[in-house]
C-alpha cells in the first residue's frame, strides 16, 4: 500500500501519476507469462528491484527513465519466452515425428492410413495458428477411426484366408485330384491364393503393384478353334509374361481370360507402367496345331496396373472392374 504521507509534498496529479506507474510496474512483474521457470523468476526479481528504487521524490523525467528500464526488461524477457516456445515446439515436433515413423513402420507404408498419417505429420510441422492444429486434430480423429476399421477388415480377411486354407487341407486329404488351388488350364494358383498373397505382402509392409492381364478375343478363339486352343493361348501368355518377371514376382489365374501378377518393386507407379507397356504392348503371334493343320493366332492383352493398398477388397474390386470393362464377349 502507498501511504498518504508519501504524497503530502506532491501535487495531486504527480501523486496519481506515481501511483499509476508503481502499480503498472508491479503488475508487469506479477502477471508475466511463465516460460522457463528460472528465467521467469529472474524477470520478476528484476522488476521488483526496479519498483523498489522508485521513490515519491522522483521527477517526471526520472520516472520516464524507470519506465524505460521496465520496458527494456520486459522486451528482453519476451524474447526469451519466444525462444522457449520455439524450443518447446521443436521438441514436440520431434516427438510427433518419432511417433509417426513408428506408426508408419507398424502399419506398412502402402496403406491408406499410412498415407493420411504422413500428411498429418507433415501438417504438424507447418502448423502455426490454433486453427491449423484444430483442423489437424479432426483429421487425426478420422484417420485413427479409419485405422481401426482397416485393422478389423484385415483381421476378418486373415480369418477368411485361414478358413480357406483349412478347407484346402481337408480337401487335400481326400485326394490330390480334388484340390482346387491350381488352375488346370494354366497351372497357376487361383484367385484365393492371389488374395492371400496380397494380404501377406500388406502385412510385410512392402510396396507392391497389381497387374491385371486380360487376353482379348478369347471367346471368338474358343468358338472358332475350341477351348483346348484357348487354354493353350492362356498358357502362351503365361510363358511370355513369366520370361519378363523377377524372382519373387507372382502370377495367378483369375476368372475368364484374366491373369493377375503381383510385383514387389520400389519404383513409383509411373515407372512400373512404362516398363509394363514395353513388355505387354508387344504383339504376340503363336502357331497352334489343329490336328491336320496349323493356325497362327495373334495374341493381344489388355492390362492395368495399380499400387496395392489395404484392404485387399479394394484390389479385388479394381481387378474385377477392369475385367468387366473389357468386352463381355471375351469371357470364356
Amino acid at each position: 500500500m502507498i501511504s498518504i504521507k508519501r504524497f503530502l509534498s506532491r501535487s495531486e496529479d504527480e501523486a496519481v501519476l506515481w501511483q499509476v506507474v508503481s502499480l503498472l510496474v508491479e503488475k508487469i512483474g506479477s502477471l508475466a507469462v511463465q516460460g522457463e521457470r528460472s528465467e521467469h523468476d529472474a524477470f520478476v526479481a528484476s522488476i521488483e528491484r526496479i519498483r523498489e528504487t522508485m521513490s515519491s521524490g522522483q521527477t517526471c523525467d526520472s520516472l520516464l527513465v524507470t519506465v524505460g528500464s521496465v520496458v527494456q526488461a520486459m522486451g528482453d524477457y519476451n524474447q526469451r519466452v519466444s525462444r522457449f516456445i520455439r524450443r518447446q515446439g521443436s521438441e514436440i515436433q520431434t516427438i510427433v515425428s518419432m511417433l509417426s515413423d513408428t506408426v508408419l513402420k507398424m502399419s506398412g507404408g502402402n496403406t491408406r492410413f499410412a498415407q493420411s498419417f504422413q500428411e498429418i505429420g507433415d501438417g504438424m510441422e507447418k502448423a502455426v495458428a490454433l486453427e491449423d492444429f484444430q483442423g489437424l486434430k479432426l483429421r487425426l480423429r478420422d484417420c485413427l477411426q479409419e485405422f481401426r476399421d482397416e485393422s478389423l477388415q484385415q483381421k476378418a480377411e486373415m480369418e477368411g484366408v485361414i478358413t480357406a486354407l483349412q478347407r484346402q487341407v481337408e480337401v487335400g486329404r481326400n485326394g490330390p485330384d480334388l484340390s482346387p488351388d491350381t488352375d488346370p488350364a494354366t497351372g497357376l494358383p487361383r484367385q484365393e491364393a492371389a488374395e492371400a498373397a496380397m494380404l501377406r505382402n500388406l502385412k510385410a509392409g512392402t510396396r507392391n503393384y497389381v497387374v491385371t492381364l486380360v487376353v482379348t478375343r478369347m471367346q471368338s478363339i474358343n468358338a472358332r478353334f475350341g477351348y483346348q486352343v484357348g487354354d493353350q493361348v492362356l498358357r502362351t501368355c503365361r510363358e511370355k509374361v513369366e520370361q519378363q518377371l523377377l524372382p519373387g514376382d507372382q502370377m495367378f489365374r483369375w476368372t475368364g481370360p484374366a491373369l493377375v501378377v503381383l510385383l514387389e518393386r520400389t519404383e513409383p507407379l509411373e515407372i512400373i507402367r512404362g516398363q509394363l507397356k514395353r513388355i505387354l504392348d508387344a504383339k504376340i503371334e503363336e502357331t497352334f496345331d489343329l490336328g491336320s493343320r496349323s493356325v497362327m493366332i495373334p495374341i493381344t492383352m489388355a492390362w492395368s496396373a495399380f499400387k496395392l493398398i489395404s484392404p485387399v477388397a479394394i484390389a479385388v474390386r479394381q481387378i474385377q472392374t477392369f475385367i468387366a470393362s473389357q468386352s463381355p464377349r471375351d469371357f470364356a
